[in-house]
């Protein structure tokens, strides 16, 4: 008797955690909603178009301006939380649902982070979420755009380099493409998404 009842206690507690999982993501959209998020557009750079334009528009690679702002994103899939670091003219403005961090517009982490969150999507942000890391493209001598700080790669897990399609990421690729951002798929990276194009 007592193995039973330690048996549906057991599968009971999975129940409360399986409902939580699926409630969460309505739970924090409720909250941003409560709270009057908005798409606020405000001071996004030009989208630059190869090197010489994502220079001038985000300076050097490595800079401290490439991971001067961050936001923690929370994976669906396993609960980890996974500190991204992204260039200051990308976010990091104090709106009614971010504190200020001395960033320059409300691109990445006000619009298109909470757009995701408002539209019910946080679900397809899984395991492998990273941001700027100073280094080239792999095999290559070229600095990758997430040295500058404008390229973030989502559910990297599920979405192997190499791979043209996508099991995750087309979930929210619209909206990463409403905000400037370029996906990564068309040259067959879907786990990347990058602030600039033709590089």
């Amino acid at each position: 008797m007592p193995r039973a009842i330690g048996a549906i206690g057991v599968m009971g507690a999975v129940a409360v955690v399986a409902a939580i999982g699926v409630a969460l993501p309505f739970i924090v959209s409720a909250q941003a909603a409560t709270l009057g998020w908005r798409d606020l557009r405000t001071n996004y750079p030009p989208r630059p178009s190869g090197y010489s334009e994502i220079v001038a528009t985000f300076g050097q690679p490595c800079s401290a301006a490439a991971s001067y702002v961050h936001r923690k994103w929370t994976a669906a899939d396993n609960g980890v939380t996974y500190d991204l670091y992204f260039h200051r003219k990308l976010g990091g403005m104090g709106t009614n649902m971010l504190s200020d961090q001395g960033g320059r517009s409300t691109n990445l982490d006000n619009d298109v982070y909470g757009q995701i969150i408002v539209n019910r999507l946080s679900q397809y942000l899984k395991s492998g979420i990273y941001g700027y890391a100073c280094r080239t493209i792999a095999g290559s001598t070229s600095w990758s755009t997430h040295a500058w700080g404008i390229a973030v790669d989502v559910s990297s897990a599920y979405e192997p380099s190499g791979n043209c399609g996508s099991n995750v990421n087309y979930m929210t690729a619209d909206i990463w493409k409403n905000h400037n951002w370029h996906w990564g798929r068309t040259f067959c990276d879907s786990m990347h998404f990058q602030y600039a194009i033709n590089y």
